[in-house]
């Protein structure tokens, strides 16, 4: 019988989740999608003092607003009494070892070395205290932190991303598992996790390739054979920063509040780096038979916000009536179908109708038109009724009254009616309109 795949994502909520956390977030759901798998939600709360509920609740909305579907959702704060069973099993097998080193004794351990052009790896000094050296300490005050044992070897494994990866931990220092005051840190609570909850495949940013060589040994000390890994290459903005929890503009919470489409996100994100071709997906099940993982690209995805803004519209202009209808009476708006037919191209949001409404059905007030041009317009402003032809015939007659063309011709013509520097065809819209407030808007009113 084939392994059932079950993938995770396992952010920490101390901060919002901004579109490189989700790209991690979609490849894993993305993943168990393609294999009928199952996909959980970790909230690594270990970090009590950082940790906040306001963020693991917008953690959980945010992946709900963009469709991805939890099976199941753990909170590590409520495990502990699992980690420190197995903590303990690491102790008695003598995988792990206490420390005494004060923060500042490490740092200036680090900097002597790095002085010295070494690397700035742990002398694993604790390891060879004697029992009064301990008891000085203890009789100090200082609490012991604990380290896993590295075995110096190499660490291989298939990549679902990169192929074959080695990772050289003597090359590492060992890594700290438990603070002094008993807290448990990131790698030794992962790899608990994945082993309780089945995990199969852990896919996640090549940061981590690192880590996932220091888990496996984890795992082989635990006795538990390691999960199949896959580092995707970071996302990173059009100029090529990394984003940031303390970059909102980025966050999907944002995004979501400036009226973007979920599906827009989460098209642009999987298809940039990738062998998928940019495109408005309409579902996350479509892009979950088509993603390849080993297909894709080394190099950091670029999210750009202009083509956010092309995917957006072009989703929206995709929707039906119904649809439209539907979420225009949730924002307050009246549903026109002609109104709608004639924008649903032009707009990169929603919210975006309600002010073409106002242009088209109501009133607007431009200031600082061209007098003696608008005049000309006016008087050449053909009598009703309005057709197809109208706004050709329009212009013509302008063009062989005045020396403007290009946007000398068309924007001010374009502002006068429409208030806007840019938007639909002006010979649909002023059909809408009609000649009376057309008329009227010309003279400035």
């Amino acid at each position: 019988m084939t392994e059932k795949i079950i993938t995770r994502f396992a952010p920490s909520p101390t901060g919002l989740l901004h579109v490189g956390n989700i790209r991690t977030a979609l490849f894993n759901y993305l993943f168990s999608l393609k294999f009928s798998g199952n996909f959980i939600l970790r909230i690594d709360d270990t970090d009590t003092q950082r940790s906040k509920e306001e963020y693991t609740n917008q953690i959980i909305e945010d992946l709900n607003w963009l469709g991805v579907k939890v099976d199941k959702i753990f909170k590590q704060s409520e495990r502990l009494e699992i980690y420190n069973k197995y903590f303990q099993d690491l102790i008695d097998k003598a995988f792990v070892y206490k420390c005494y080193e004060t923060p500042d004794e490490l740092d200036s351990k680090r900097k002597r070395l790095v002085a010295r052009r070494m690397p700035p790896i742990y002398d694993r000094a604790s390891l060879f205290l004697s029992e009064q050296e301990i008891k000085k300490y203890i009789d100090e005050g200082r609490k012991p932190y604990w380290r896993f044992k590295l075995s110096g070897k190499r660490s291989n494994f298939d990549d679902l991303v990169r192929g074959e990866v080695s990772v050289d931990t003597s090359a590492q220092s060992d890594p700290v598992i438990v603070r002094e005051d008993g807290g448990f840190l990131y790698n030794l609570p992962s790899v608990i996790d994945d082993i309780d909850m089945g995990v199969t495949n852990i896919i996640r940013g090549e940061d981590h390739v690192t880590n996932s060589g220091i888990q496996i040994e984890m795992f082989e000390a635990i006795g538990k054979k390691p999960p199949t890994f896959g580092h995707h290459p970071l996302l990173v903005d059009e100029n090529g920063e990394p984003f940031s929890k303390r970059n909102s503009a980025a966050s999907i919470k944002g995004l979501k509040e400036k009226n973007f489409e979920p599906m827009a996100v989460n098209s642009l994100n999987i298809s940039i780096g990738t062998s998928i071709e940019v495109n408005a997906f309409q579902s996350l099940e479509v892009i979950s038979k088509e993603l390849e993982l080993s297909q894709l690209g080394r190099a950091p995805a670029r999210f750009s916000m202009s083509q956010l803004f092309k995917l957006n519209s072009n989703i929206l202009s995709r929707l039906d009536t119904e649809a439209v209808s539907e979420r225009l009476n949730s924002i307050g708006a009246v549903m026109d179908e002609e109104i709608w037919e004639i924008i649903k191209s032009n707009i990169n949001n929603l919210p975006e109708y309600k002010n073409w409404y106002n242009i088209v059905r109501g009133s607007i007030k431009v200031d600082d038109l061209d007098g003696d041009f608008m005049k000309l317009a006016l008087d050449l402003l053909p009598p009703e009724p309005w057709g197809d032809d109208t706004w050709a015939d329009w212009i013509s007659k302008i063009k062989e009254s005045s020396d403007r063309k290009g946007k000398d011709l068309f924007l001010p013509l374009r502002r006068a009616i429409t208030g806007l520097n840019a938007g639909p065809e002006l010979k649909k819209i002023i059909l809408l309109i009609g000649y009376n407030k057309v008329k009227n808007r010309l003279l400035g009113n």
